[in-house]
């Protein structure tokens, strides 16, 4: 056991017992209004008991026409407080900080749960909802950065230990910072300044209204588009998230551009033909599987993929950097703390498996997750929540 993953720390104040995170991962847990279920608390108890440093909830939308699906978990309304009150009181109990993530799906939006809409600052093609987005006026921005605001204040009304902005993987925030898919001539595009201007919005809004409050953020650091996100721009990005007042950064990858953001081994045919697709004649699954690789292309390596740009930008802020993609060893969380890479790693799918992991590592039970990275998990059927699939499509 390395002491040192397991030691405690604190985070603007938030107090961790160890500095091993669970990711923010899409639950699927809340009624079709968006309050979060009682399942979704028993999913946070597991992972508390479980071990873990700190809990990022799957994305938390802020304004209603930004709902990337009907079961997104909501933060657009007041009357919405107390159900995460009641969440977070439970937490408290284990001494596990939850974050809310707080998210808007731009142009990733189903355009029915989102009230016909899929506002992103350009016009592109998305091939994840099969269709191209709507462009968001000046008054659209304004509105979705007060969104971001209140949001904010109702998380730290709502008791959560902090937030993090979702500037990751082509979700709104993350379109506005990468110069492959803001094409924008306005204030709101063409520099790096002017792409990450929206978060320097909200984050001034934000500071006013709930002073030293934990705000963190999660980025893409590099993407694989035309004229996207590289390594010198993410590090220049990187200090721009910390003269903003962002307390940690989150390093990802990826933003519209297949399997990039999570990686896998092999394509899931089956899963994507029968769950997205929805596909069931066995000459069209065999003539589409061929289409599949010219749709979405997969990326290699598939462990510890962010780790290298994650110690870069260590190198040049002074706030938590936190590294997420392909973790799936402590020997390999062992390195990355004591060698500096990162201050804090996190994991998503290896807890979908195994939500007691981390106390597993740290009685030295487990070396490595069981998560075989088959994807299965991401490509499920709309509308269930998130579980293992170990490589198998769920009969219908």
């Amino acid at each position: 056991m390395n002491e040192e993953v397991f030691t405690k720390s604190k985070i603007a104040g938030m107090e961790l017992k160890n500095k091993i995170f669970r990711s923010a991962t899409h639950e699927g847990l809340s009624d079709m209004e968006g309050r979060p279920t009682e399942k979704l608390s028993d999913m946070y108890i597991k992972l508390a008991k479980g071990g873990v440093g700190a809990i990022i909830t799957g994305l938390i939308g802020v304004q209603r026409n930004g709902r990337s699906n009907f079961h997104m978990c909501m933060m657009d309304n007041d009357n919405l407080i107390n159900d995460y009150k009641k969440i977070n009181a439970v937490l408290n109990e284990y001494g596990v900080p939850l974050i809310a993530q707080l998210a808007h799906g731009g142009g990733q939006c189903d355009r029915i749960a989102s009230g016909g809409f899929n506002l992103a600052p350009s016009k592109k093609y998305y091939g994840i909802v099969n269709k191209f987005s709507q462009v968001l006026s000046e008054k659209d921005i304004i509105a979705i950065i007060d969104s971001y605001i209140n949001a904010i204040e109702r998380a730290k009304k709502a008791g959560f230990a902090g937030v993090q902005l979702h500037a990751a993987h082509a979700y709104l925030l993350s379109e506005f910072l990468t110069g492959g898919l803001n094409s924008r001539k306005d204030k709101w595009g063409g520099s790096t300044e002017n792409r990450f201007r929206i978060i320097s919005e909200i984050m001034k809004g934000a500071r006013d209204r709930v002073g030293s409050y934990p705000i963190l953020a999660k980025f893409s650091a590099y993407d694989n588009l035309k004229n996207g996100i590289r390594e010198d721009e993410a590090v220049q990005l990187a200090i721009m998230f910390q003269k903003a007042g962002i307390d940690a950064l989150e390093v990802s990858c990826g933003a519209n551009d297949g399997l990039s953001t999570i990686r896998t081994k092999n394509i899931p045919y089956d899963a994507i033909l029968d769950n997205k697709f929805k596909i069931k004649s066995e000459i069209m699954k065999v003539f589409t599987k061929k289409l599949i690789p010219l749709l979405i292309k997969r990326y290699d390596p598939i462990y510890n993929f962010n780790v290298d740009i994650a110690e870069k930008i260590k190198q040049n802020i002074d706030i938590p950097v936190i590294v997420v993609g392909g973790i799936r060893n402590i020997n390999d969380i062992n390195s990355m703390i004591s060698e500096k890479k990162a201050d804090y790693v996190s994991m998503c799918r290896p807890f979908i498996i195994e939500p007691d992991l981390v106390n597993k590592f740290r009685e030295g039970k487990r070396d490595t997750s069981k998560c075989i990275d088959c994807c299965y998990c991401m490509f499920r059927k709309e509308g269930t929540p998130v579980k293992c699939y170990y490589g198998r499509v769920q009969a219908s």
